[in-house]
């Protein structure tokens, strides 16, 4: 892509504007693995600034500061308001040339220090951080103890009601494969206005697990899934669902039938977003983006 940028034709011209000729400066994408805390965020996607910082505002107006220009910076994830990320990726174009490390060490330079740039790297203009994607994993941690914690309990859950992470496990096993989700999540594009009539809940759920960490006195508890896509609300409302079947008070048969019928009245009710992070984002090797390497 060729963005224009203005010259003066003349020297004497004093700047006006049919005294000038654009001139063609080749546009660069580059694309940025972003951690983030979550918590005083209103979710990522720009919104009024009366509702508060987004994390995309925030990214937008670190690279306008930096550029002078005025970006749009495109995510993998619309994360709801206080969901974490270490594993985001977003894309933006630009005509200031700077190498990748440059714009990483620029942008750390002056965003807040709850959000942080990873890594950063040139990819060919057909990138999307979004539609481009292959999957995304997220993980939801829960704090399963006596007694609560004070420097975990921001990123993860509380609960202190006994847990069989074995028999939530095994329900994961019905979550896999290509199927009607609707019962834990909405469509992304209901509240879009320019896309009407009927909206898909359909998506492939390639991992499903629920551990239990091996540190910590075993307190932690980890719900694991890696998706080609989510629905609205999906991760946080199916893991409200596991809670009761590790608590037995929905056995699996039941579980199976919330999944089969895509029943949208069951019992099960959203946790709250501060236990839930965007981990890892996957795409094709063509655009030689590898977000994070690690298992999650």
């Amino acid at each position: 892509m060729i963005g224009p940028r203005w010259m003066t034709r003349y020297p004497d011209a004093k700047g006006k504007k049919h005294d000038r000729v654009p001139i063609y400066i080749k546009m660069m994408n580059i694309a940025c693995g972003i951690e983030y805390d979550g918590t005083d965020f209103h979710g990522f996607q720009r919104q009024p600034e009366s509702h508060g910082q987004t994390v995309q505002g925030v990214l937008e107006a670190a690279i306008a500061s930096i550029s002078q220009e005025n970006p749009v910076v495109n995510g993998a994830g619309r994360t709801d308001a206080g969901v974490h990320a270490r594993g985001q990726v977003i894309h933006f174009r630009t005509a200031f040339h700077l190498s990748p490390e440059t714009w990483q060490r620029a942008l750390n330079a002056v965003l807040p220090n709850t959000i942080a740039v990873r890594w950063a790297r040139i990819v060919p203009e057909s990138f999307h951080a979004r539609f481009s994607a292959a999957s995304r994993s997220y993980r939801y941690s829960i704090w399963n103890d006596f007694a609560p914690t004070a420097l975990l309990a921001r990123y993860s859950y509380y609960r202190p009601q006994a847990l069989d992470v074995d028999l939530m496990n095994e329900a994961c096993h019905l979550l896999l494969g290509r199927k009607d989700f609707g019962a834990f999540g909405r469509s992304p594009d209901e509240t879009n206005p320019g896309k009407k009539g009927q909206h898909s809940c359909i998506r492939n759920m390639l991992q499903a697990r629920c551990i239990r960490e091996d540190a910590r006195a075993k307190a932690l508890i980890y719900c694991d899934f890696t998706a080609d896509a989510f629905l609205t609300g999906m991760v946080r409302r199916t893991v409200g669902t596991l809670l009761l079947v590790g608590q037995k008070q929905l056995s699996l048969a039941e579980f199976a039938a919330i999944v089969q019928n895509a029943d949208k009245t069951h019992p099960g009710s959203a946790v709250p977003p501060h236990g839930l992070c965007l981990v890892r984002v996957d795409y094709p090797e063509e655009f030689g983006v590898s977000n994070n390497d690690e298992d999650i």
